[in-house]
């Protein structure tokens, strides 16, 4: 009889276990079921939209249509390959004019033709740290008449733009301007810049 005893001791022991172990799992994946709910809810979602005339202006601007902010992490821009960077300090030129005009005597040059022709361009830059809000657009760069759009124009496709960007919770993804995916990459985490 004391053996029965201990087998049905021993069936409810197991019985306990199994139903909690039941009970974690069912919490796992509810937890789980949670954050991807929520992380939907902060969920950026970056995209390049480039506007132009071919004779009057070029517009390249980062958009967040996503419906949550991004954290930019890094940014690159790269011309034929190879990375720029942009000078620090207000008076610094971004490396997105070095990319139109690598070299100091050659973007001088352009700025006095432009300014004879009263033609603008107007530089920005992204910089780790900085945050994109859900449904904004940040102008990246613009240029105001014939001649410097047809500058642009000729070295747009030697010119690469890469963001690399996380939402709230830590999800991350890159963006580059000329990607033939048309969706950013999902990555692990983004480089040091």
């Amino acid at each position: 009889m004391n053996e029965k005893q201990f087998r049905f001791d021993l069936f409810i022991a197991a019985l306990a276990l199994v139903i909690s172990g039941v009970a974690a799992g069912t919490s796992a994946y509810q937890t789980y079921v949670i954050r991807k709910q929520l992380s939907s809810n902060v969920w950026p979602y970056l995209t390049f939209i480039t506007t132009s005339s071919m004779d009057h202006y070029f517009e390249l601007d980062v958009s967040n249509v996503g419906i949550g902010p991004a954290l930019i992490l890094s940014s690159v821009i790269t011309r034929d390959g190879k990375a720029l960077r942009g000078g620090t300090g207000p008076a610094a030129m971004p490396a997105i004019a070095k990319a139109i005009a690598p070299e100091r005597k050659e973007a001088e040059a352009l700025e006095r033709k432009a300014r004879a022709r009263n033609e603008t361009m107007t530089v920005s830059t992204l910089l780790p740290g900085d945050v994109v809000p859900a449904g904004q657009k940040l102008q990246m760069l613009r240029v105001d008449g014939k001649f410097l759009t047809d500058r642009v124009l000729s070295v747009t496709h030697r010119v690469d733009f890469t963001l690399c960007y996380c939402s709230l919770l830590g999800d991350c993804w890159t963006k580059r301007l000329w990607d033939p995916a048309l969706e950013p990459r999902a990555v692990r985490s983004c480089p040091n810049a």
